[in-house]
């Protein structure tokens, strides 16, 4: 049954947005309801307005809506009568729902203060122009390896600074936070100046690197030449600075950054931070080079890179295995082989005009590929050797029935067979258990944000593209730019 209120027109309920005022609207006479919200900090309203239950709409203006503002207990002076007047306009055109709108904002915001941070002096990151903003690599002009002297200011911490406290919309204070201190970035053979705390400086004369967010000073092995049958093969624990190339054959194994200022042929590189090299790094399949950190270089020619950090080719890469746990950016084409990284791939052109198979990777870690290939061939290993070892214990039981007996040299094979068998598969489902945990990982970087692979120029056929878990063949050249997203499951194209 209908009740005697919605039985007449001229007060028919009006269907009303989901509001919830933080102030109670009036439910009896008045020519409107006035919902006023107040934001949890009390630093900003929004009003609604809604028409009367127990009466018919009527024509408003503003100084009623100014009257339940004070009467809520807000500041008179930070609604203004013009907002509250164009309110009541709105109202009157139609006299149905207004939907509430922010209509005032405390006067005395609190500002909270700034977090600490880090200017540094001399700064220990590479820094270039990418080829696409207008830029180039200046490898000439480019290093890694920086020379600092004792008692060399580093870098200065500016101060955290105090909030600015604010008046909320009741007149009352509204604190915020102060900003966070933090720490100097301390590392090995840098302190703190003895006349300005603020103010980071090298105990020692050497060679500035950052490492794991800390700058370090460190002694760093300079080979003014090249590494060859001149210098051997080079082991440092610290940063190494070769002002040629590093030869075919040789190793070059160092704790800290590298910097070449040549070329690598077909060498090995193990590098515990960054590595810059200036010009090529060109062989026939057998050159290595393995980072810690970032790695940037001309260009590069069947050789593998792997770096724990984004890699940078200024120019080309042609046939290379390319892995990195950041990201890959190639400044001219990349062409054969494959490139492998946890976030994003970019290049100038993929692939070539004779249709050479490209892989380009985005979304995973290649230590979690790498870790998952070898637990599947363990065990493939080991269900065959398992294999072997239960038709050996098979036919030594069919002989035993036969001949009803076992030589002590069959017996004691027998029983190592059984303990060879029981380590099988005791171990079997560890290793299972092992391999799906690293693909529940995968998995999970599957779910990172921005897995995409960037082509500026052109993409030729022959390019396999995969984002996360799925695949995109390219049979037909596509111009670009063109950008590979991986989104609501599958990849996009746009």
């Amino acid at each position: 049954m209908l009740s005697e209120d919605s039985a007449n027109p001229a007060v028919a309920p009006v269907s009303e947005p989901e509001v919830t005022p933080t102030l109670p609207m009036d439910d009896d006479a008045g020519p409107a309801r006035i919902a006023i919200r107040v934001s949890d900090d009390k630093l900003k309203a929004w009003i609604g307005i809604h028409p009367p239950i127990k009466t018919a709409p009527a024509p408003l203006d503003g100084d009623f809506i100014l009257r339940r503002w004070r009467e809520g207990g807000l500041d008179p002076e930070a609604l203004s009568h013009e907002t509250a007047q164009s309110l009541a306009d709105e109202w009157n055109k139609t006299k149905a729902v207004v939907p509430e709108r922010e209509v005032a904002e405390a006067a005395g915001m609190p500002i909270p203060g700034a977090n600490a941070k880090i200017e540094f002096i001399v700064d220990p990151n590479l820094k270039f122009k990418p080829p696409e903003e207008g830029g180039n690599i200046d490898f000439r002009n480019l290093n890694l390896i920086k020379p600092v002297k004792k008692g060399q200011p580093l870098a200065r911490k500016i101060a955290a600074t105090l909030s600015v406290h604010g008046i909320d919309l009741y007149g009352q204070p509204a604190p915020a936070p102060d900003g966070e201190d933090m720490e100097l970035p301390l590392g090995l053979n840098t302190e703190v100046s003895a006349t300005d705390p603020t103010l980071m400086i090298a105990s020692v004369s050497g060679f500035l690197q950052q490492k794991e967010g800390k700058l370090n000073v460190s002694e760093c092995f300079v080979v003014d030449g090249s590494v060859d049958f001149s210098t051997g093969n080079i082991e440092y624990d610290q940063s190494a600075m070769i002002r040629g190339d590093i030869g075919d054959g040789f190793s070059v194994n160092v704790g800290g950054a590298l910097e070449v200022g040549g070329g690598v042929g077909e060498a090995k590189l193990l590098v515990g931070g960054d590595v810059l090299i200036k010009k090529g790094f060109i062989g026939s399949g057998h050159g290595l080079i393995t980072s810690k950190g970032g790695i940037t270089l001309g260009f590069s020619s069947n050789q593998t890179i792997r770096g724990h950090g984004a890699v940078i080719l200024e120019k080309e890469s042609f046939n290379c295995q390319i892995y990195s746990r950041k990201s890959i950016s190639v400044y001219g084409p990349l062409v054969g082989g494959m490139a492998m990284a946890l976030t994003e791939i970019s290049c100038r052109v993929a692939g070539n005009d004779l249709g050479t198979k490209t892989e380009l990777e985005a979304g995973m870690d290649y230590i979690l590929h790498e870790n998952k290939a070898l637990l599947d061939e363990k065990l493939k290993e080991l269900t065959a050797h398992l294999g072997k070892v239960s038709l050996k214990l098979t036919r030594f039981r069919e002989a035993y029935r036969t001949r009803k007996r076992f030589t002590s040299g069959e017996a004691k094979m027998m029983l190592e067979l059984r303990d060879m068998q029981e380590k099988i598969q005791a171990r079997l489902p560890e290793l299972e258990k092992r391999k799906q945990d690293i693909i529940e990982q995968i998995k999970a970087g599957y779910e990172r944000e921005g897995l995409c692979v960037k082509v500026e120029k052109k993409v030729n056929p022959g390019v396999v593209i995969k984002v996360g878990p799925e695949v995109f063949r390219v049979q037909e050249e596509m111009s670009g730019p063109k950008l590979f997203l991986f989104k609501e499951g599958r990849i996009k194209v746009l």
